[in-house]
């Protein structure tokens, strides 16, 4: 491990420990085992080091999330596969999760620096790869055609962001979440029967008509 990656390991325990604004880099410093002026020389600031830990958060996501979705043969396994990805990352990065969950929204306020450019490519490119496979399944016919694929990409990753913000801001017990969530998502997200067609059509009318 680099003296750059000890530096950010350390960071990333004592902010979900003690949180961003309580903890000064000279406690990082002393953590990883460096002088203060090496960590000022990697990341420039303290909240250069809180970036750089969203940077790397986003990367490694997103190249699972790619693998995953790469092995699937059809849209519906890749819904599967992608949201099981999502908590089994959040449970082995929990230090991480923390942070972002907790101290990026603060930290990068409206009259502050927002994270980079690399960083909000890099969560656009999340949801392309929710597009890709919900337009997947529209064409193997193992999701509803009537899905819009950019649309439904947002709905679900805020879904699953928001399950996870509710997991670590409150004492929610998650053991069984991944399941109950990709479960909620087939139901939605699987082709109707023509009878429930048939049924959704009628209802829209009569709200419709009233």
């Amino acid at each position: 491990m680099s003296r750059k990656e000890t530096i950010l390991e350390a960071a990333t325990a004592l902010f979900a420990r003690k949180g961003f604004s309580s903890t000064p880099t000279s406690t990082i410093a002393r953590e990883a085992g460096v002088a203060e002026g090496l960590v000022f020389h990697y990341f420039k600031s303290k909240k250069g080091i809180l970036l750089c830990i969203l940077e790397d958060v986003v990367e490694r996501y997103l190249s699972g999330c790619r693998a995953r979705f790469e092995n699937c043969p059809t849209g519906l396994d890749a819904v599967k596969a992608l949201i099981g990805f999502h908590f089994e990352f959040g449970s082995e990065n929990t230090d991480a999760l923390l942070v972002l969950i907790r101290d990026v929204p603060s930290s990068f306020s409206r009259n502050s620096a927002p994270p980079d450019q690399d960083t909000a490519y890099g969560i656009h490119r999340i949801i392309c790869i929710w597009e890709e496979c919900i337009d997947r399944g529209r064409r193997d016919g193992s999701l509803s055609h009537d899905l819009s694929p950019r649309e439904t990409a947002f709905v679900i990753q805020g879904m699953l962001i928001g399950i996870s913000r509710l997991k670590f801001m409150t004492s929610l017990e998650a053991s069984c979440l991944s399941t109950q969530a990709t479960e909620f998502c087939l139901r939605a997200l699987r082709p109707r029967k023509k009878n429930e067609q048939t049924i959704s059509k009628q209802e829209n009318g009569k709200g419709y008509n009233k």
